[in-house]
């Protein structure tokens, strides 16, 4: 089970709306889920970049970036982009405060270790 999602990783008010899945691009194994969450309260978007398969509980270079899309990458550390070594997780990361994200697409970027990571652009838009 992904501990990431135990809890509500963004909060209280946010929902999970998105469970991509991406394969290790050298075993072909489900090694990470980028979980998108939204928060109609805060009109906001949160991502989580949860370690699955192999990659749970091994220490891998981590990395989860959120954009309001068409925006630039957040650089890191900041609210949107969060990176460094972890077992189980990269995250939460947000779009900027004062966005409002009802009506807008984001992009989100997650890795865990270097064979397994995803870019998704235009996604859950409101």
């Amino acid at each position: 089970m992904v501990s990431a999602l135990a809890g509500g990783p963004c909060g209280s008010s946010y929902s999970l709306v998105t469970h991509y899945p991406e394969t290790s691009q050298a075993t072909g194994e489900v090694n990470m889920y980028l979980d998108v969450y939204y928060s109609s309260t805060a009109k906001r978007n949160c991502l989580v970049a949860n370690h699955a398969g192999s990659a749970y509980g091994a220490n891998l270079y981590s990395l989860a970036q959120i954009r309001p899309s068409g925006s630039r990458w957040p650089a890191c550390p900041s609210v949107g982009c969060d990176e460094g070594y972890y077992k189980y997780y990269a995250g939460p990361v947000y779009t900027p405060a004062g966005v409002d994200m009802s009506h807008r697409c984001v992009d989100v970027g997650g890795m865990a270790g270097i064979q397994t990571d995803r870019i998704l652009y235009g996604i859950n838009c409101g």
